[in-house]
């Protein structure tokens, strides 16, 4: 009698650790996914970029300059007379391009829709000791003049999610995610919301 009182204790004691053993696994493997997700939300905008932000690749030829400018992927090159004279830096992901003249000089420039870490890149006002690290959108306006690229105007972190966008008769127009559309036109020096 006592052999088998010693087997039902014996088998209950397994079957117990067994429970603990399934309910303590269950746990660990619930904890795990939950902070696995919980990391990747919180590291997500430091190393991805948002799904609405997809790159384009597109060329835009300005035969009466000889000039090619060529966007794959996230990069933008420009060309003149078949030969290389720019390309976007290696720290900043082009979403897309115009070519427009949104300066009102006659001339058209390149405007490119981008992203980068940080809000405002080295030049950060005084107040700001140290710039995030996460990515944030931003318009940069190059001058092309004399098979030279240089910058005309690096906005800051533009502060909404723009999905598209486009130029018409001098107003450059902004799509953001939620499909609100913004006007903006150039003044003095700058980009202004109308």
């Amino acid at each position: 009698m006592m052999t088998t009182n010693m087997m039902t204790t014996k088998t209950i004691t397994d079957t117990g650790r067994k429970i603990i053993c399934g309910a303590f696994i269950t746990a660990a493997v619930t904890a795990a996914v939950f902070l696995g997700i919980l990391t990747m939300r919180l590291i997500k905008p430091y190393i991805f970029l948002p799904g609405y932000s997809k790159p384009v690749s597109k060329e835009i030829c300005d035969n009466d300059r000889k000039i090619v400018i060529r966007q794959k992927g996230r990069r933008v090159r420009v060309y003149s007379h078949a030969k290389l004279i720019w390309e976007l830096s290696s720290g900043v992901r082009a979403q897309d391009f115009l070519y427009a003249d949104v300066d009102h000089d006659g001339t058209n420039e390149l405007l490119i829709l981008c992203w980068r870490r940080g809000r405002y890149g080295r030049h950060r006002p005084t107040w700001v000791k140290h710039d995030e690290l996460k990515w944030s959108q931003h318009i940069f306006i190059y001058e092309i003049k004399d098979d030279v690229v240089r910058p005309e105007w690096m906005a800051s972190d533009i502060g909404m999610s723009a999905a598209a966008w486009g130029f018409s008769e001098g107003i450059l127009s902004i799509e953001d995610t939620e499909g609100i559309v913004t006007k903006w036109i150039w003044r003095s020096w700058g980009l202004e919301k109308l």
